[in-house]
């Protein structure tokens, strides 16, 4: 029987529930994609009353945001251990190289969760969590491009302009690859093949 586990005397247990709302529309994501996601089956999906999700968000935009939200830590996180693990040999732009492949699988790994980051229609750009961690995963992006130009990689074009340019194009290049289209314009290239090219071109 679905239950409403939140008292407002219990702001442990409202913050428990909320997180679990995310997690739940998580796993929504992924196992039947974007269109599935609603109200109603992530409180089904979290054994609460169907309006217990109404207490932590405004709506299904702004529920969708607090998961683009967390969607964006979960990227930012898989890059920086990416690049932490990689050495930079002599090559100035092997960390955004490694950057770069961790968005890309990122995205195949999880495709109903970028799906979900890239419809910005449907998110509420009044969240504040999404603002922020959106600015924070494109900053840290940034900083490996900086990186990279301070060890001698296209040192005279403006970083943030840069930085822009190579987001928008590795952003592009898991579009088209989620949906196979790169692989039927270039079936011989790899992956690995088609993102140094992003990079060869940025």
């Amino acid at each position: 029987m679905e239950t409403d586990l939140v008292t407002p005397t219990s702001p442990r247990n409202t913050d428990g529930l909320r997180a679990k709302l995310i997690a739940v529309a998580l796993d929504i994501l992924e196992r039947d994609g974007i269109e599935a996601l609603t109200l109603r089956a992530v409180a089904r999906g979290a054994g609460v009353s169907h309006g217990a999700p109404a207490r932590h968000f405004d709506n299904l935009d702004d529920l969708k945001a607090e998961v683009a939200a967390a969607g964006h830590r979960m990227v930012a996180n898989d890059i920086a251990t990416a690049v932490l693990q990689t050495p930079f040999d002599d090559d100035p732009k092997a960390p955004l190289i490694a950057a770069a492949k961790a968005y890309v699988h990122g995205a195949l790994k999880n495709p109903g969760l970028f799906s979900l980051i890239v419809r910005t229609s449907t998110l509420s750009q009044r969240n504040a969590a999404l603002r922020r961690e959106t600015r924070a995963a494109y900053d840290g992006f940034h900083s490996f491009v900086k990186q990279a130009q301070a060890r001698g990689w296209k040192p005279d074009i403006e970083s943030k302009l840069l930085a822009g340019s190579i987001w928008t194009s590795v952003h592009g290049l898991s579009t088209l690859w989620l949906h196979g289209a790169y692989q039927q314009a270039n079936p011989d290239a790899t992956l690995e093949e088609a993102i140094a090219g992003v990079l060869d071109l940025g």
